[in-house]
């Protein structure tokens, strides 16, 4: 395997100058960088991680903490979408990414921080989690850099989907094609739906929209049977809404799937999804959603959190929120 000297012996550079051009110093000439690198890459040359693990006194190695309570793991849809564009700005940037557990180790079981520093992580990134757990409060508020996705603790930095302009936008669309009577089926109640259901209430009451309380029903994101199981009595009621929200866009194509073309003529309903997953626009009809910046939440999360690892004089908490964009789509229809 080549070293950094077989490339010295080959560029005639000394070895500390081709080790700086390899990690991109400023001091070195670009036309020297240029020269070190393509003979690095003849020579298939490969940097060691563990000798700039010793030289920085970093890692280069960031925990994910990510615990979905729908149990669909990587398959969720929003979530994957954020963890490959972590991904990707993180290898961009030379760091991995490892998941974070309760891992057991001789039978016993280490909590997230501990698990942190036995793997000499650099930073965290709390993708999904119980953020109330003690455990996960223990590790947010550990001293060791943090970012959040959709929480906010004292002194890390959060990356927020705009949520209360998410709930807006939809509103806003549904009012302008004609809807008074607006419902929306909310999941579990975490710090994203009350975020949500603050942004619903805002808009109805910017309209001048008094909505009955049975118009706001609960259940579960990724559960669509739950957001069902909450839907049939709001159909049931005597005045009932001309459309409706659905916490998820899974739960929305699910309802779509299950009408019948008599279940739309006797109770026409419009609707819309929420997440922006690519599905949406794959089905016929395209899917009402508001679409969430999934991909650039990853990565300035990843930013975020790198920048604070590698100049902590720089570092203040902020509050970062990530507009999406409304998908106009067809099941929204007009009254």
């Amino acid at each position: 395997m080549a070293k950094i000297s077989d490339i010295a012996k080959r560029t005639g550079y000394s070895n500390a100058t081709v080790s700086k051009a390899l990690n991109g110093s400023p001091e070195i000439p670009e036309s020297t960088v240029a020269t070190v690198k393509k003979v690095a890459r003849e020579l298939g040359y490969v940097p060691s991680s563990f000798a700039r693990t010793l030289k920085m006194r970093r890692s280069f190695n960031l925990g994910v903490l990510f615990v979905d309570q729908t149990n669909a793991g990587l398959r969720h849809e929003y979530f994957s979408s954020i963890l490959e564009a972590a991904k990707v700005e993180a290898e961009k940037r030379g760091y991995d990414l490892t998941f974070m557990s309760h891992t057991n180790y001789g039978g016993l079981k280490m909590s997230y921080l501990q698990h942190a520093k036995s793997r000499g992580m650099d930073g965290i990134l709390i993708v999904s989690a119980n953020f109330l757990d003690p455990a996960v409060e223990e590790l947010a508020q550990s001293g060791l850099p943090v970012v959040t996705i959709d929480y906010v603790y004292n002194g890390c930095t959060a990356i927020m989907s705009d949520n209360e302009n998410g709930m807006n936008s939809l509103f806003e669309a549904a009012y302008a094609l004609g809807h008074r009577k607006i419902a929306f089926i909310h999941g579990e109640e975490t710090d994203v739906t009350k975020r949500r259901i603050a942004g619903f209430l805002q808009a109805a009451k910017a309209h001048g929209l008094s909505l009955p309380s049975a118009y706001l029903g609960e259940a579960y994101y990724h559960r669509p049977e739950t957001v069902m199981a909450a839907l049939e009595p709001i159909l049931r009621l005597p005045d009932p809404p001309t459309c409706v929200f659905f916490p998820d866009d899974i739960s929305a194509i699910t309802f779509l799937a299950r009408q019948t073309q008599e279940a739309k003529r006797i109770h026409p309903l419009s609707f819309a999804g929420y997440d922006g997953i690519d599905l949406t626009k794959m089905i016929h009809p395209m899917l009402s959603t508001y679409v969430q910046n999934s991909e650039e939440i990853g990565t300035i999360a990843i930013d975020k959190l790198i920048n604070r690892i590698e100049d902590p004089r720089l570092f203040v908490p902020e509050v970062v929120k990530v507009k999406g964009h409304l998908q106009s789509g067809d099941t929204i229809q007009k009254r």
